[in-house]
């Protein structure tokens, strides 16, 4: 079982580093990334993996976080499907942290007017 996990581990890590990254926004504190060539569609949902570039470490979450996200294109919506912090930009050197959440037991979040939660949405939409 161990062995399973582990190749499990190591194959979505994989997949990380071979991401296309398309910057959708940049501001004073990181810029914000999203993997089209994974997203993954059903109906009004979309699955897709966005990153958080940081150009100054944030404490126990390091200079960027990789996120599996869910969004509801029809409600506007969204929830986290997990977290990854890292030690290095573009998602590369340690892991610092990592979250994982049920997408069952998970709320779906409205975001706030203006925000990159917004901006997130709309391109993700989009696509």
């Amino acid at each position: 079982m161990n062995r399973l996990l582990c190749a499990l581990v190591l194959i979505c890590f994989s997949a990380e580093v071979a991401a296309e990254w398309t910057m959708i926004q940049s501001n004073d504190e990181s810029n914000i990334y999203i993997d089209f060539d994974s997203m993954k569609k059903s109906g009004d949902l979309r699955h897709v993996s966005s990153l958080n570039d940081y150009y100054l470490a944030h404490p126990k979450q390091g200079l960027s976080s990789h996120w599996q996200e869910l969004v509801d294109c029809k409600n506007k919506k969204f929830k986290a499907l997990s977290i990854h912090h890292y030690a290095e930009n573009m998602g590369k050197g340690d892991i610092l942290a990592s979250a994982y959440f049920n997408e069952a037991d998970t709320l779906w979040t409205e975001p706030v007017r203006y925000s990159i939660g917004e901006l997130k949405i709309n391109i993700i939409c989009s696509q």
